[in-house]
């Protein structure tokens, strides 16, 4: 049987007096929640636990189909560490409930679950909903930064009793109405009513001193996720204490802790790695031997979480990992890793908790920063971004001068990922390999700038104009690849996102693209908030194909003729950040080549000539010049006369083809190529008509 009396459970079984003292003797149906409820250890609560069963119960409805399986719910539920006037509240509702149990079931052609208890799950969920989504106005307001520096930012004011009161009343006045309750039957509902009004009125106050005390702590909270993602270590540090001076078993705040006391402390030199066989570890056993003093107490930190949370051990293990990393324990981090990864699928499990705490907080859904905020917990949950085991791994074997290996974790990552139905993170990832594994992530698909998407409406049905809800995608390889089993996602980036923002699709899978080939895709719709086409303000797209994975900036809007990267090139700047003098000398190195090799390699290399295209109606004179491959690597940006971009730029076996159309051409010219991790000018100067000789290569300065 459907049932809808869920939501007035959830409401209900929350709502008791808890300075009164009851004679209830529970009927065999209520008999195992009544049992569970005598679990709680008195006022000894955690916060968290107290909001699960606060504002989780609810969220039931959508699980249950029955009043029983709703009881059974229930009655799994452990209350051990909720506070105790919330316990007591349930209890002393039960009679209530029990009550309309019996009503129900003598009176089965009411069908009181469905048509009291659909209208009562507005009660307390909607008005509490209105009240909780203050915080959103604060971030549109405020923003990240001020969560991450204010720390006395209003909380959210408290549900008056009166508010919530009058809308149980008004529920239950049209139930009576509708049914035409008679006699004793109406005398029975009038005494639930009233009850259930007098529960609600000795409810509120609970609610509101728990969820003021839950709103301080998250604040603190999702300062710490902000601090230590921004790479604000000691500051996310403390934040973590003094949330954990809250609410000391907090899970998240002890990872999160840990994690910053971790990426506190750098790498070791390659040249410096203590060199351990993976025959010396035994599998199960970890050496938690630890040199550095901060990493010691990381360690300590994590041995405890460990034997306190074994069923959320994932991203503990993973840390664990890290600090062997950088006691330069090499084989000991991947066992950490490769245990981590094994346990990240069960632990993700409880992500789906009902109870979840984070469900509570809906108004994280309604802007761009609380929806950031949610992807940094999920990772801790899920294993992604800053606690993916691959990625991890990836660091490790990159800082190890092994970037074949990295690069398999990474794919190995992304493929886990695009198997998900959820594909909003993959952009956080993307953009985490950007920042932590830039040389192994631009090298796993150089041709990445030689990709294009297209994209345009899709014709509605019997051609009669676009539709503005379902494009149509193309893929153009202008490279001298084929690429097999490619999985497409478009990152598409609305009207009123926040400027990081993406909306994620999956393309239907393309089995092949050969060298220099145009391929209609196929549709997709855009599900995105009442989004349409016309709200489309910037696409980018990833690609994964059977051993490679890339960012695709070359997207083409054919409708609206706009060219969201008119240079066809990826900013670099958006790859690799400002990178320093190090890092250049370590890009340069990963490639085997520096920035005067390649400029040799320029210098021999380069060859340019002009030809007519066209009739004698319209002629053309296009301008062709090859570059070396190893130019690509740089992820450039060209410019001819420092005024014109090629209209072509395609691969072409071991060069880069680039082509101008009437370019603006001197006796002596200049061909600019562009890069944070080194740029040059090649000068060339006219031979004949047709032809031009290199005559030059200057290194420039670094572009600060």
């Amino acid at each position: 049987m459907k049932t809808r009396l869920i939501s007035l459970l959830a409401v209900t079984i929350l709502l008791i007096s808890c300075d009164k003292k009851i004679d209830y003797v529970p009927i065999e149906a209520f008999e195992p929640s009544y049992k569970a409820l005598q679990g709680a250890q008195g006022n000894n609560y955690d916060i968290e636990e107290t909001i699960r069963i606060l504002n989780g119960i609810e969220l039931a409805q959508a699980q249950s189909e029955n009043f029983d399986e709703f009881l059974e719910y229930m009655a799994r539920q452990d209350y051990s560490k909720v506070a105790q006037d919330v316990v007591d509240l349930r209890v002393k509702l039960l009679p209530v409930l029990q009550e309309m149990y019996l009503i129900d079931q003598e009176y089965k052609h009411l069908n009181i679950w469905n048509t009291l208890g659909r209208d009562l799950s507005t009660d307390v969920s909607q008005i509490a909903a209105q009240q909780n989504n203050r915080p959103h106005t604060l971030e549109k307001l405020y923003g990240l930064l001020s969560i991450m520096s204010l720390t006395d930012i209003p909380t959210p004011t408290s549900i008056t009793v009166s508010s919530i009161t009058k809308t149980g009343t008004m529920v239950f006045e049209q139930f009576e109405k509708n049914q035409k309750l008679k006699d004793d039957l109406s005398k029975r509902m009038h005494h639930v009513r009233k009850q259930y009004i007098e529960y609600l009125e000795d409810y509120m106050p609970v609610y509101n001193k728990y969820m003021q005390e839950w709103n301080q702590l998250c604040l603190i909270k999702d300062r710490a996720y902000l601090q230590l993602y921004s790479g604000q270590y000691e500051s996310a540090q403390k934040s973590c204490q003094e949330a954990l001076a809250r609410d000391p078993n907090n899970r998240e705040m002890h990872l999160l802790q840990c994690m910053a006391i971790i990426q506190s402390v750098e790498y070791p030199q390659a040249s410096n790695q203590i060199k351990v066989s993976p025959n010396d570890i035994e599998l199960g056993k970890h050496n938690d031997t630890v040199a550095d003093p901060r990493l010691q107490v990381a360690n300590q930190m994590l041995t405890d979480y460990i034997e306190r949370h074994p069923d959320y051990s994932a991203a503990a293990l993973l840390l664990k990992g890290i600090i062997q990393a950088k006691e330069g324990n090499k084989a000991e981090a991947l066992v950490c890793f490769d245990q981590a990864a094994m346990e990240y699928p069960r632990q993700a499990e409880h992500l789906t908790d009902l109870l979840s705490s984070y469900r509570a907080r809906t108004y994280l859904n309604s802007t761009a920063e609380g929806a950031y905020l949610l992807s940094l917990y999920q990772s801790t949950m899920e294993g992604f971004g800053m606690f993916s085991p691959n990625f991890a791994k990836a660091v490790l074997h990159e800082h190890n001068g092994d970037l074949m290996s990295a690069q398999e974790e990474i794919y190995n990552h992304f493929f886990r990922r695009s198997n998900q139905d959820v594909y909003d993170c993959l952009l956080s990832d993307m953009e985490y390999c950007e920042e932590h594994l830039a040389f192994s992530f631009k090298q796993l698909l150089p041709e990445n700038s030689y990709i294009d998407v297209i994209f345009k409406r899709s014709p509605r049905l019997m051609g009669m104009g676009n539709d503005d809800n379902k494009l149509k995608v193309s893929l153009h390889n202008r490279s001298d690849k084929a690429f097999e089993n490619i999985r497409l996602f478009l990152c598409i980036h609305f009207t009123d996102m926040y400027k990081t923002e993406y909306h994620v699709v999956r393309v239907p899978a393309l089995n092949r693209i050969n060298a220099n080939e145009y391929v209609e895709i196929g549709e997709i719709e855009l599900n995105y908030r009442n989004k349409s086409f016309n709200d489309i303000t910037r696409v980018r797209a990833i690609a994964l194909t059977d051993n490679t994975l890339c960012w695709i900036d070359n997207v083409y809007n054919a409708d609206t003729q706009t060219n969201y990267n008119p240079t066809r090139s990826a900013t670099i700047a958006e790859l690799a950040g400002n990178a320093n003098m190090k890092q250049r000398q370590r890009y340069f190195s990963s490639m085997n080549e520096s920035a005067s090799s390649i400029s040799e390699s320029l210098l021999k290399s380069t060859t340019i000539h002009t030809e007519i295209s066209g009739n004698l109606l319209k002629r053309h004179t296009l301008l062709h010049i090859r570059l070396p491959r190893i130019v690509v690597m740089l992820d450039p940006v060209y410019e001819l006369n420092s005024t014109a971009s090629p209209d072509e730029d395609y691969l072409q076996g071991s060069v880069a083809h680039l082509v101008f159309k009437d370019a603006p051409l001197q006796q002596d010219n200049q061909i600019t190529i562009k890069s944070v991790y080194t740029s040059y000018a090649v000068h060339f100067t006219a031979d004949t008509d047709s032809t031009y000789t290199v005559t030059g290569i200057d290194i420039l300065p670094l572009e600060k």
